[in-house]
């Protein structure tokens, strides 16, 4: 059809320049005045979610008024990736960058509109959270370390506009859903609340800490925070190292375990062929344990040599050190109060 053939070539440029144009603007304002819900469906489907802007808001509005909640809420979906084109017309940022530049002002914004804005707004929140949501599930399952944290970390911004959002509206049951998923995470979620919780602190807000669901979100870190704090610290001559559960419970993998679990082994020595090494190589690196891995060569097969390294310990003491300062950093800037909801490990 001519209508995607233009916004193919409009995508195109967008790419090369980076920019986002005011076609979508005008396809709202055309959208409207066609007075028809299929034809203004054809015309505002092809575009993604992060062409949405303040720019938007009042066409939007109006938009979703002529055609109901029904209709609006489809449009949303759709450009937040459903039933697309691979060269949907958009400003080709991801959805969560986008949710932490736009989501709060345009959710606030869109409820002052009228009724079928308000609407607009909550499907708004709901698929930024849908989508944030997986991003999370996603990072909290990497079985490398510094990737998760680094991708929960990133996640922080967007996970803040989700609950700024929630409060803007008066979207006390999203709130509540979004902290009762984060509970059922395991530890390593304390990268994305605290995170998020930074973010928040950073921006200037006009609602209570408790509306948008932050001290909650404290209480739940501060406790998990404490909880690590209380373990007892490891002692000089454990060399004991944990593999995480992964995927695999192959024969291989089992007696790494074992090795790993020794107290007091510290090297390993392991006649192994080629495809075996390979597997262990592949399970210390996915989980960066603090152990080298060097084939010797000599004699069939070779032997794998394995040694649990310092970096054990130092690793132990800088995750410790950043605890107590993330946890007096919360005692300083949000009321955390003990959390007895159930949560992952």
């Amino acid at each position: 059809p001519f209508w995607d053939v233009a916004l193919r070539g409009q995508a195109a440029q967008q790419k090369q320049s980076g920019k986002t144009s005011g076609l979508l603007r005008k396809a709202l304002l055309a959208a409207q005045a066609v007075a028809d819900a299929a034809t203004a469906a054809m015309l505002l489907s092809p575009f993604r979610i992060d062409s949405l802007a303040a720019a938007h808001v009042k066409s939007l509005a109006k938009t979703a008024e002529r055609y109901g909640e029904q209709w609006t809420a489809e449009l949303l979906r759709t450009w937040f990736g459903g039933d697309q084109p691979g060269w949907a017309f958009g400003a080709g940022h991801d959805v969560p960058q986008w949710a932490a530049d736009q989501l709060p002002y345009l959710c606030e914004r869109l409820r002052a509109a009228g009724r079928a804005g308000a609407a607009a707004a909550q499907r708004l929140l709901d698929l930024a959270w849908e989508r944030i949501a997986t991003d999370i599930g996603a990072a909290v399952a990497s079985s490398r370390p510094s990737y998760r944290d680094r991708q929960l970390g990133d996640l922080g911004k967007p996970l803040a506009a989700v609950l700024t959002a929630a409060a803007a509206i008066g979207a006390a049951s999203r709130r509540d859903t979004v902290a009762a998923h984060l509970r059922q995470q395991d530890d390593p979620v304390t990268a994305l609340e605290m995170s998020a919780l930074r973010a928040s602190a950073a921006t200037p807000r006009d609602y209570a800490p408790g509306d948008g669901g932050f001290d909650a979100l404290a209480s739940d870190c501060a406790a998990r925070l404490r909880g690590r704090l209380a373990r007892p610290e490891r002692e000089p001559g454990d060399w004991s190292v944990e593999l995480p559960a992964g995927s695999c419970a192959c024969e291989l993998c089992g007696t790494l375990r074992v090795f790993l679990a020794d107290k007091n082994a510290r090297t390993f020595e392991w006649p192994l062929a080629q495809t075996g090494r390979q597997h262990v190589h592949s399970r210390i690196d996915a989980a960066e344990l603090p152990v080298t891995h060097v084939t010797r060569r000599q004699g069939r097969p070779y032997t794998l040599v394995l040694a649990k390294t310092d970096m054990l310990f130092g690793r132990e003491q800088e995750a410790r050190a950043r605890d107590e300062t993330d946890l007096a950093w919360l005692a300083d800037q949000w009321t955390t109060e003990p959390a007895t909801a159930t949560r992952g490990r």
